[in-house]
């Protein structure tokens, strides 16, 4: 019977894994931390440990190093490219200090040394960078799928790589735009990273009914953003409006009580 290959992929978690009787196949791997950050200038060099599991009790996994760029897409999604597409790609920066192959038998762990070594020439100005690494499977484990057909199962986790430099930190969100959406019954915000930092921090909104006196919390949101990202979010309500006029109140939380970015929305629900 024809092999066909099963290829996992999940990112920014701190293991990857699958577990199934109709597979019949355990493998995974760890991978900790799930981000590593370097603060260094130009022509300096850092390097950070990165420990590497086998979480399976059964089977020895042959490991490669690689190397990949990301950025977030409007929406906060992890959109994963080609090594140096980015303009603000550092992945010709990096180097494995043991060399990019593993083996490590069921159970075993091994650190890997990644050096990252910072340009002489670059300006101070680009402040950010940042990079994917990636811990793949290199021999896949027989399996059957839920039908009974024989499948290859492998699996790969990858880790974020940033680094900054030294000038001062800022860390500037402003919201440029609000709307109600009565069709989807939601919040719609518009905001931009103005600082010079990857900044993350928490969203909250509420909705006062001014008409009833009511107010509705609509919960809180995560939120990631790099520098000069520009990101949406919609914020549904869980339940229909009453008539009445409301007023949407939205912050952004992205440090201590002195860091807040808020804006309100006044409309009419009919």
């Amino acid at each position: 019977m024809r092999c066909r290959e099963l290829f996992l992929s999940l990112f920014l978690m701190g293991m990857v894994s699958i577990f199934s009787p109709l597979l019949r196949a355990q493998v995974g791997v760890s991978v900790s931390p799930p981000r590593v950050y370097y603060t260094l200038d130009p022509a300096e060099s850092g390097t950070q440990r990165i420990l590497v599991t086998n979480i399976s009790k059964q089977h020895s996994m042959d490991l490669s190093i690689t190397f990949g760029d990301w950025k977030y897409d409007d929406y906060g999604n992890n959109i994963m490219l080609p090594p140096d597409t980015l303009e603000n790609s550092c992945v010709s920066w990096l180097s494995v200090v043991n060399g990019t192959y593993l083996t490590l038998a069921p159970g075993e762990s091994k650190e890997i040394e990644l050096t990252m070594t910072v340009p002489f020439g670059i300006n101070a100005s680009e402040n950010v960078q940042t990079a994917m690494l990636y811990v793949t499977q290199m021999n896949p484990v027989d399996g059957v799928d839920a039908k009974g057909a024989a499948i290859k199962i492998n699996v790969r986790q990858g880790i974020k790589v940033y680094r900054r430099g030294a000038i001062p930190e800022k860390k500037q969100l402003e919201i440029v735009e609000m709307s109600y959406n009565k069709e989807n019954n939601s919040v719609g915000l518009g905001f931009k990273n103005n600082g010079n930092v990857w900044t993350n921090g928490l969203l909250s909104a509420t909705l006062f009914n001014s008409s009833t006196g009511k107010e509705m919390d609509l919960g809180k949101i995560d939120f990631y953003t790099m520098p000069s990202d520009y990101r949406k979010v919609i914020i549904h309500a869980a339940e229909p409006l009453e008539k009445g006029t409301y007023i949407a109140t939205v912050i952004l939380d992205y440090g201590d009580d002195s860091v807040l970015e808020a804006a309100e929305l006044e409309f009419s629900y009919e």
